[in-house]
């Protein structure tokens, strides 16, 4: 591909992506500041004898009686300068509070989205190897199940099964049920080997729920995409030139169909950012998600701003990346 076409599409794109930021910017500062409900109310004591004057001083520092304007303007530029204020119910920074919490969300949703992959891949590969078989039509099924299957409801399930002892096996596995690790038994988190241990033990049960419960897309993407591979010329002439088919899925079929597989891979690290909300809630385990939901129920406006902010510009970030390496790497994509 020549370079000036491939830097051209690069600023044409760069200018749209831009332009959909300053639009997720808006509608998030529209959203959020025309939600009903008063988040003062949820500031103060619920006392009829609370002082005014503390009230009015919350008011005032977080200038919630501006015109709708000027909390536009004071917004955009502490988003520009990413000087995202303080929580209205904790005394941290935004900063602060949404780095702890991101730490755990990519620590749980990474680890489940990179097995997702490798096994998803592996499983796709061998069954479209294996085409109108015995193990792609049972993968097939049982993996449409899980996908059809409510996120929640799974995530239940497991918390349920690995809780007790089923039909009185003693020897059935107990998993801790949430947080991110014994923090009864640990007063505060430490890289040492039995905090890195609880940590794992208490991530088994929600990035199991997560890897399953998104395994189906990543299978039936890489099934279908080598399907259309295997049939194209270049499969027979491999195959004619005496190759097994070991060789020919290795090192024909594969790396040609892996270009469909990049999309979905940037669109699974979006979703890292963005967080898995209702395994979050479920287990109890305090990341973007579980905060998330706490800003929505306190009207914790700064908060809810920076995760729709963030979690919007991921995602189109992201397409962004993906877009332009397929173009790189696949001449059979037009430059538009």
């Amino acid at each position: 591909m020549p370079h000036k076409s491939f830097r051209k599409v690069i600023l044409k794109r760069s200018f749209f992506v831009v332009l959909t930021i300053f639009g997720i910017i808006t509608v998030n500062f529209l959203l959020v500041n025309l939600m009903p409900g008063d988040p003062i109310h949820n500031m103060i004591p619920r006392d009829p004898k609370f002082n005014d004057e503390i009230r009015y001083q919350l008011i005032d520092q977080f200038h919630l009686d501006a015109p709708l304007w000027e909390r536009y303007l004071i917004y955009m530029k502490n988003t520009l300068t990413l000087e995202w204020g303080d929580s209205y119910m904790q005394d941290r920074s935004v900063l602060a509070i949404i780095g702890v919490a991101m730490s755990w969300t990519l620590l749980l949703v990474g680890f489940s989205t990179v097995i997702t992959l490798l096994l998803g891949m592996f499983i796709g590969a061998y069954a479209a190897y294996r085409r109108g078989g015995a193990f792609d039509l049972g993968s097939s099924g049982l993996l449409l199940f899980f996908y059809g299957m409510p996120i929640f409801w799974f995530a239940i399930i497991l918390q349920l099964l690995f809780n007790s002892y089923p039909l009185g096996m003693d020897w059935w596995p107990q998993l801790p049920l949430g947080m991110y690790y014994d923090v009864v038994k640990y007063d505060e988190f430490e890289w040492n080997l039995p905090v890195i241990l609880s940590v794992i033990q208490h991530m088994i049960l929600p990035a199991t729920t997560l890897a399953i419960g998104s395994l189906a897309g990543v299978t039936l993407v890489m099934r279908s995409s080598l399907i259309d591979v295997m049939t194209e010329d270049y499969i027979m002439t491999a195959r004619a030139k005496g190759l097994t088919d070991y060789e020919v899925l290795r090192h024909h079929a594969l790396p040609n169909g892996l270009p469909p597989m990049i999309a979905l891979i940037a669109m699974s690290i979006a979703f890292v950012i963005g967080g898995a909300y209702q395994v979050e809630i479920i287990f109890n385990y305090r990341g973007i998600g579980f905060v998330t939901i706490k800003a929505i129920e306190d009207l914790d406006f700064p908060i809810l701003q920076f995760v729709i902010v963030v979690g919007g510009v991921a995602v189109v970030v992201a397409n962004f990346i993906s877009d332009i390496i397929l173009i790189y790497i696949d001449p059979r994509i037009k430059i538009a």
